[in-house]
């Protein structure tokens, strides 16, 4: 587990040093003193890079101690982009024969650039963080599990070092519902906001008359083979003046196959005449199609994640949340053993949705990027029939997770059951009563049975792989009714067997207990929770001869 989470750390320290040095690098030219330059000229030009074919092109000179020096530099960063539009927009802040400011390394002269821009490349520090978070605390956790366990079977110190792994491991899924949300919402804002947003806008745009002046298919290398582009350029007038784009859709631009790319370019020769649309109240902004297509659709595919970290989230902050105060923690005193506590399930509905919701795409995502070759292998005329038959059980079982989020969604409207025992901390030998209503469309329960369960757990290494078992111990069955009037609410009362164990929780041991809930609903999924409590050792008195 060492050397697992070591490769982790390693890889995101490189990651993190690298970003942080072209970040430095970036903001090293903030402190470059300014000079007074002159544009000699300025547009865009089309480099050998496909992914990336344009840039901006601006020549200027300036003089420093009456020798004359020329560059071509507009910033540090990254110039060359797939969208015409966004390299003519910065060489048109710039025109030719005008006046302005550059600056200039002050260790080479012959060192320029027009802008110091943000070093925004620092934000992407986050992501290698991530691996360098998850490989630091990963191996703090292997060690820190290493060291001596207190096998006292006092309360205080059981109780408190579950609650304490409890309290971590909510804390590490506020942690990812925050990541999530924040990737899931930035991501929605750039691939389902402002797509649709300027979509809607186009609505009004002036349809202007176009030429197309050239029509590739762009191709470059990916880690998945070749990508593939149509890239359409094209041409139109306004407000007295001739426009140049090569924005097709609204949608940002993104690779396809090679016969999706070709039929666009067929549709689009060069030197053809067509029609774009252009905004009328800034002629630079104009697009080839304005109509709703199916890759609009790609945009919701972010709001998974968003509403997965909105509900991991959501649910974390309210675990972490204490609703009233712990019963006291002393072995010896009476207060443990009165009082009434309400129970709260393991797993709320909202948790049930999110969670088979993220698995179930993250199976299918995994499962997709193979089946997407296998298809494009099939459509290319050479299929590979072992592949395609080795996907077939986990297409199943990725079917399998989408049904399951549609039923587990609709398991969230089920009546939702609210227990209260008493007392507070039950120990071995007493008795221990239970309280139980609903809320929500009761009446649609037509059996209603509470168990409860004792289960063992042990953890224990066979040959290189850790595994864990858990095996129940006892089942006691509290209530099995299917009377109406006594499901919405009622109570019992059951006698804890005092020759089983006690809760508690060791490095590779424990002993756990809960109350099951299942309510029956024909034509519908059930109604299944479960609510952990926590039994005592005997009291003293018992223990006693």
């Amino acid at each position: 587990m060492t050397i697992f989470f070591l490769i982790f750390l390693a890889m995101g320290s490189i990651f993190t040093i690298a970003i942080i040095g072209e970040a430095i690098r970036e903001t090293a030219v903030w402190f470059w003193p300014k000079v007074p330059c002159t544009i000699l000229a300025s547009g865009v030009e089309e480099i050998d890079d496909d992914s990336n074919p344009y840039q901006p092109s601006i020549h200027f000179s300036y003089q420093i101690d009456g020798r004359d020096y020329e560059c071509h530099e507009v910033s540090r960063g990254e110039s060359s982009t797939s969208n015409y539009d966004s390299a003519r927009w910065a060489s048109d802040r710039f025109p030719p024969g005008s006046r302005t400011t550059c600056r200039v390394n002050p260790d080479i002269q012959n060192d320029a650039v027009l802008e110091a821009e943000l070093p925004w490349i620092g934000f992407v520090v986050f992501f290698p963080l991530i691996f360098v978070a998850v490989g630091g605390g990963g191996i703090y956790a292997v060690w820190k599990g290493l060291s001596k366990f207190d096998t006292s079977l006092s309360r205080e110190s059981i109780s408190q070092k579950a609650r304490q792994g409890k309290n971590i491991g909510r804390k590490l899924e506020l942690g990812i519902g925050l990541l999530f949300a924040a990737v899931g919402g930035i991501l929605s804002v750039f691939l389902l906001i402002l797509p649709v947003t300027r979509l809607l806008a186009a609505i009004t745009w002036e349809e202007t008359p176009a030429t197309i002046n050239a029509s590739t298919v762009r191709s470059w290398s990916t880690d998945d083979g070749i990508s593939y582009r149509a890239d359409v350029l094209y041409e139109y007038t306004a407000e007295g003046r001739e426009w140049i784009s090569n924005r097709r859709s609204f949608f940002p631009m993104i690779s396809s196959g090679y016969e999706d790319a070709k039929a666009t370019v067929d549709r689009y020769p060069e030197g053809s005449a067509t029609t774009c649309f252009v905004d009328t109240g800034d002629p630079t902004r104009s697009t080839l199609d304005r109509s709703f297509t199916a890759v609009y659709f790609i945009g919701l595919f972010p709001l998974v994640f968003l509403l997965a970290g909105v509900g991991l989230t959501a649910h974390a902050r309210r675990s972490l949340t204490p609703s009233k105060p712990d019963y006291p923690p002393s072995f010896d005193q009476s207060e443990t053993d009165s009082g009434v506590r309400q129970l709260e399930p393991t797993a709320g509905p909202v948790a049930k949705v999110v969670g088979m919701i993220i698995f179930a795409a993250l199976w299918n995502s995994i499962v997709g990027i193979f089946v997407c070759q296998a298809v494009k292998a099939y459509t290319n005329g050479a299929p590979d029939w072992f592949l395609m038959v080795f996907l077939i059980p986990f297409v199943l079982v990725g079917l399998a997770l989408i049904f399951g989020v549609f039923y587990t969604f609709l398991g969230a409207f089920n009546p939702r059951p609210k227990l209260t025992i008493s007392p507070a901390a039950p120990r071995l030998g007493t008795k221990l009563q239970v309280e139980w209503s609903f809320r929500g469309q009761v009446n649609r329960i037509e059996s209603l049975e509470i168990v409860l369960e004792g289960f063992e757990k042990a953890t224990y290494r066979r040959g290189t792989n850790t595994h864990t078992d858990r095996e129940a111990f006892a089942s006691i069955e509290l209530v099995n009714i299917s009377s109406k009037w006594e499901i919405v609410r009622g109570s019992t009362e059951v006698a804890i067997p005092e020759d089983t164990m006690h809760s508690f929780t060791s490095a590779n041991n424990g002993v756990e207990w809960s109350l099951y809930v299942h309510g029956d609903i024909a034509r519908w999924p059930d109604v299944e929770e479960t609510f952990e409590i926590e039994i005592q050792p005997l009291s003293r008195e018992r223990l006693l001869p």
